[in-house]
């Protein structure tokens, strides 16, 4: 069954609006490489991820699939949040899009300085990679490696094998799980 999260709405719109204030027009693809660095790092160091959301195991890498709907405006398969479209921008090309900052900020007080360092820490390594290099470099990845194409990916396996805290991160991410915290 493996260790997953109830994903936070308003969480991932104040996390979305910040990566917008932080890096402007990122592409699904890139915004997914950020929020998974991010989730991972925040993992290793602190024992929860950032979001919850459900990240699976796609040909070009992980992909959170709650904030894929969001981009993707697929309201069909989840509810729009009531003010997205005051706290983020998705700009349509012909087959791309992009993300940017709407006209309201997120609330950045649901973000821990924790939360925010990973982010901007993602977004850091994430700047000048290629979409072929971030692709192969999460192919290497634990949790992308064990799980099943167009699956969840376990929140387990987002911790280093070499973390010299793993099996209390693990025992934290266990706890954090059961009681829904973020």
């Amino acid at each position: 069954m493996g260790i997953h999260f109830r994903f936070s709405e308003e969480k991932a719109l104040a996390a979305l609006s910040f990566i917008a204030s932080e890096r402007p027009g990122l592409s699904p693809f890139f915004l997914s490489k950020v929020l998974f660095y991010a989730e991972k790092e925040h993992i290793n160091r602190y024992g929860r991820p950032i979001l919850g959301d459900n990240y699976i195991r796609m040909q070009d890498g992980p992909v959170p699939s709650r904030v894929k709907d969001y981009i993707d405006q697929n309201w069909d398969e989840v509810p729009k949040p009531e003010n997205f479209d005051r706290i983020v921008k998705i700009r349509r090309g012909l087959w791309l899009r992009w993300l940017y900052a709407g006209a309201e900020k997120g609330d950045f007080s649901l973000l821990s300085e924790t939360d925010m360092d990973c982010i901007r820490g993602a977004i850091e390594f994430c700047r000048g990679k290629s979409k072929d290099e971030l692709s192969d470099l999460t192919h290497k990845e634990k949790a992308w490696l064990r799980a099943t194409t167009n699956r969840s990916m376990d929140y387990e396996d987002f911790v280093d094998d070499d973390n010299p805290h793993k099996d209390e991160v693990v025992g934290m991410l266990k706890e954090n799980a059961a009681y829904g915290v973020l």
